[in-house]
């Protein structure tokens, strides 16, 4: 009888084990998926917002220029009359009514900077959250018990970083070119 109870318990204690394996690395799969699909999600909507951004604030300039010209039309009609001064070198001595802001420029220059960081950052964080999961399904133990779960269920080929063709290109060619700003 001693035995039998031995051996039950034994049991016991053994499928206690596999199913607390089973369900613990089944978790772990989904927690580790679910966290690839929402960092990939996170950086789509960095890129697009930052992108908006970016050509919202890009705007500013020309808007500015056309204020200025609309002022500066405004303030010459005012003092001259439609036609004008006569005056040929009358400009010489009041000097031009305004001039651009660079300070506008270096906005631009900022919010490109950030949200490039920020993105960066959120595709460093991504690479990193799925070269864990890829390691545990490589992993004997943890391997065998996630495929037993089933996982992976994604396709993990699907969640790629994003790239430009210059990156692409330096990797397939051993050779980077400096950027061309103009």
């Amino acid at each position: 009888m001693k035995t039998l109870l031995t051996v039950l318990a034994v049991a016991g204690v053994l499928v206690l084990m596999v199913a607390g394996s089973y369900i613990g690395y089944g978790n772990y799969g989904n927690e580790a998926e679910q966290g690839i699909k929402a960092e990939y999600t996170n950086m789509e909507n960095i890129l697009a917002q930052g992108g908006i951004k970016v050509r919202e604030v890009a705007q500013v300039p020309g808007m500015y220029a056309d204020d200025l010209e609309r002022v500066a039309k405004a303030a010459i009609s005012a003092r001259y009359g439609s036609e004008g001064s006569k005056a040929a070198m009358q400009w010489i001595k009041e000097g031009y009514p305004g001039k651009m802001d660079p300070s506008l420029y270096k906005q631009i220059q900022q919010v490109i900077e950030s949200y490039r960081d920020k993105f960066q950052n959120e595709q460093t964080k991504f690479i990193d959250t799925k070269r864990a999961y890829e390691t545990n399904l490589g992993y004997f133990w943890t391997g065998f018990w996630l495929r037993t779960a089933g996982y992976p269920k994604i396709d993990l080929a699907k969640y790629v970083i994003i790239s430009s063709d210059d990156a692409q290109e330096a990797f397939k060619t051993g050779k980077d070119k400096a950027i061309k700003l103009r």
